[in-house]
């Protein structure tokens, strides 16, 4: 098994009050090492919630209490690094995804980017 170190998904940006899907496993085995997370409202504190969603069938499942895994809160103009001590694998094949859900009220979006490594 060779890995490739990699940015695993683009910046992803979420608005307020959605949620996104930023990596599957779809394809390839992935290992997370980090999410790193930037509140884009300069006047308005923001909280994101952070699931790992077991995949659903063909698609990818939904974010739920029973697979929350962190509530992080980001003051304004804030930027948060979420590094677990050892990485989140999200299986090849199997649609399971991490996902962020924007909490936020008010027309402020925010930033997310993971990074790890992809089985090749």
């Amino acid at each position: 098994m060779a890995l490739a170190r990699t940015d695993l998904s683009a910046v992803t940006q979420i608005g307020a009050g959605a949620s996104s899907a930023v990596v599957t496993g779809a394809g390839n085995t992935v290992f997370i090492k980090s999410v790193q997370f930037y509140n884009l409202d300069q006047s308005n504190e923001q909280n994101v919630t952070v699931y790992i969603v077991p995949g659903s069938g063909a698609g990818v499942g939904y974010g739920s209490t029973t697979n929350a895994i962190a509530r992080i809160g980001l003051g304004t103009d804030d930027t948060f690094f979420y590094e677990p001590a050892y990485p989140i694998t999200l299986r090849k094949d199997s649609n399971d995804a991490l996902t962020v859900l924007n909490e936020g009220s008010v027309n402020n979006s925010i930033n997310v980017y993971v990074s790890g490594d992809m089985e090749v």
